[in-house]
């Protein structure tokens, strides 16, 4: 997901949180005008500044991108649910008569951990908000509040027991969100890669040179093309084999790979045909680049490659430059493929450029 639409779900997240604390303060004065609970009104009204200005502070994080340096907190759940936790025993402190519905209210507040937060994270965040809890029930005992200090504790296990089952339920959730999140980056690279070589297959050459041409036609530049074919490759596959074939076009993948630069992308175009894309590379410089690719090649020394015409495993390479050679992606592939033909009729090993 982009950084930018993780921190809007964080926004909207904190403000649906304000909402429902805001929520639980009006239901308080519901019920201190309805008889149920007695409370100053200055206290109300505190309460509620310090939820605003909590909430604000929470809400101000992520829209100025500060939740990036929260290292400790990369999902930013930690710090919004322990000032959850403290907020929600300022209102048990302050409508002790509704402090079941204040532990009601934690427990949707943290349906929005879901996915993210596992067992330790529900159970440790949960126990913060017990412990408070207690402290709060504690010190309004102790103020002579009629309060059973038994019957509080057994609630507060009970509450903690709760959160523990919650946390299974949370660390399923979390585990399945992992799981569906590698499952989406592997289909990612699936549509992109192929599967022998581990290089981008012909779909995403496509894409990138469509992409690399309208930049071009747009902005202005240079960048150049290259389509490569491995000599006598079919010969190669006769003498000893698709499995060898296939352990050949991985090697020499990697043996070019090794040269190009990381700006570069070199594909496997379909079969024994590879495609390198050069950005903002004019020709010239492109046409050494593919020229010492092929220098490479025809030095490195492969399996078996003695039975090939003259001994050596080689490529042949067509080059084409745009905006010189065309700047749309159906003249520009056909220009390079013209080249790498005019290449295989000249003698192969060899470059030749549209």
């Amino acid at each position: 997901m982009h950084p930018v639409e993780k921190r809007r779900i964080k926004k909207n997240g904190i403000l649906l949180a304000t909402s429902g604390l805001v929520i639980v303060l009006l239901a308080a004065l519901i019920l201190r005008e309805a008889g149920f609970t007695d409370f100053r009104l200055s206290r109300w009204l505190a309460a509620l500044a310090v939820t605003l200005a909590m909430q604000g502070a929470l809400w101000l994080i992520p829209h100025r991108g500060w939740d990036a340096r929260l290292g400790w907190d990369p999902h930013y759940i930690y710090l919004p649910m322990v000032l959850a936790a403290l907020q929600l025993n300022v209102f048990v402190a302050l409508i002790p008569q509704a402090r079941f519905l204040v532990l009601l209210v934690w427990f949707v507040a943290t349906l929005f951990m879901a996915g993210l937060a596992g067992f330790r994270e529900v159970v440790m965040l949960s126990t913060i908000m017990a412990g408070g809890y207690l402290a709060v029930l504690n010190r309004l005992i102790a103020h002579r509040v009629p309060l059973s200090l038994a019957f509080e504790h057994t609630f507060a296990v009970a509450f903690l027991l709760s959160s523990i089952y919650a946390g299974i339920v949370f660390e399923g959730l979390r585990r399945d969100r992992l799981e569906m999140q590698g499952l989406r980056r592997r289909l990612g690279e699936m549509a992109h890669t192929d599967p022998l070589t581990g290089l981008s297959n012909r779909r995403q050459f496509e894409s990138i040179l469509q992409t690399e041409l309208a930049a071009l036609r747009r902005y202005g530049g240079q960048c150049a093309m290259a389509m490569i074919d491995v000599d006598f490759f079919k010969q190669y596959n006769d003498a000893h084999g698709h499995v060898a074939g296939d352990v050949l076009l991985k090697t020499l993948a990697d043996v070019m790979r090794a040269q190009v630069r990381a700006s570069d992308l070199l594909t496997r175009y379909g079969g024994e045909e590879f495609g390198l894309i050069m950005s903002r590379t004019p020709k010239v410089e492109a046409l050494r680049t593919v020229e010492r690719l092929r220098a490479v090649v025809e030095a490195y020394g492969f399996k078996d490659e003695h039975t090939q015409p003259g001994g050596r495993l080689t490529i042949s390479a067509g080059l084409a430059a745009a905006p010189e050679d065309g700047s749309d992606y159906d003249t520009i592939v056909r220009r390079s493929d013209d080249a790498l033909y005019a290449a295989k009729r000249n003698g192969r090993n060899r470059v030749e450029s549209a």
